[in-house]
């Protein structure tokens, strides 16, 4: 018969491993992000700023 601390140790890891995979595994759907520009200097900087940023973070859409 296996130790008690031994058993309780295997579920923990077992359920941080499940909970590890699901947070993994888990997509956000990415912000809806909406330009309208007149092309001045602080438009500029922020498309700038959105270059910087994760593709996949943002769904770019564009007012012209």
């Amino acid at each position: 018969m296996t130790p008690p601390w031994r058993t309780a140790t295997a579920v923990v890891l077992l359920v941080v491993t499940a909970m590890a995979t699901v947070a993994a595994t888990a997509t956000a759907a990415p912000r809806r992000i909406l330009v309208d520009t007149d092309m001045d200097t602080d438009d500029l900087l922020a498309l700038l700023y959105l270059l910087k940023l994760n593709r996949s973070e943002f769904d770019l859409q564009e007012d012209t």
